[in-house]
């Protein structure tokens, strides 16, 4: 096959998935974004450039997940919410409406495959159009409650059943991790996950050595006393 001809081809083949997975896109000018988007292939573990201080356009998600993180003056991460095929990131519309600010950078948690949507047509198309809004509207809500949700656990629930369920969704005797990765995970301190990570190898439910975790003891039943004991 002619190498041009190919290229369309996966270029075609890529807008149709798109509007597969976004048919409210296909409903507005399925012609007029067909040639204002750029796709993009994200490995994992790989941060997008500033998605708020460039203005490059609104990110659609195909495949894959892409965690949006919040970053602080001290350089510390807070997870906000992951993104993935049928969602919407909302952070570039800060930039589009020139509001300060909020720090905000995107990772790839897997391999992913992106769209960024032209700015112009986001703001001279999609963001005119009532189906579009209410879209929008709808995904802004479902993320702000997620937030409101992670937070009320990070209030009411303990550290130690936060770093046990973590432990447990592995679904691995044998976990790969640093302390700082899993403290990421449930918005807590590297310090204090290592405290608790302690407590519960001297109770020999786990086995800490450089780099990994080994799941000695089932972790459902400590969980089951933990809960009982708060």
């Amino acid at each position: 096959m002619n190498k041009k001809k190919e290229v369309v081809d996966n270029n075609l083949n890529n807008i149709e998935k798109l509007f597969e997975i976004y048919p409210i896109l296909k409903e507005i000018n399925n012609e007029l974004i067909r040639g204002k988007t750029i796709f993009e292939k994200i490995e994992a573990g790989q941060y997008l450039s500033s998605i708020e201080s460039e203005c490059t356009g609104l990110l659609f998600v195909i495949s894959g997940v892409i965690k949006i993180q919040k970053i602080n003056e001290d350089g510390e991460e807070t997870n906000l919410y992951n993104i993935k095929k049928g969602d919407l990131c909302h952070e570039a519309l800060s930039c589009i409406i020139k509001c300060e600010s909020l720090n905000i950078v995107a990772k790839a948690l897997e391999d992913s495959k992106i769209f960024i949507m032209n700015i112009d047509i986001t703001k001279n198309i999609l963001l005119k159009d009532t189906a579009f809004l209410e879209y929008m509207y709808k995904d802004i809500y479902s993320k702000f409650n997620n937030v409101l949700n992670n937070k009320e656990k990070i209030i009411h629930e303990p550290l130690e059943i936060r770093l046990i369920k973590l432990l447990i969704s592995k679904n691995s005797n044998v976990i790969y991790a640093k302390h700082s990765e899993l403290a990421f995970d449930i918005d807590s301190t590297r310090e204090s996950v290592s405290r608790k990570l302690k407590n519960i190898e001297r109770m020999g439910y786990i086995k800490i050595t450089r780099g990994k975790i080994v799941i000695i003891k089932e972790l459902k039943e400590l969980q089951k006393i933990s809960n009982l004991s708060d």
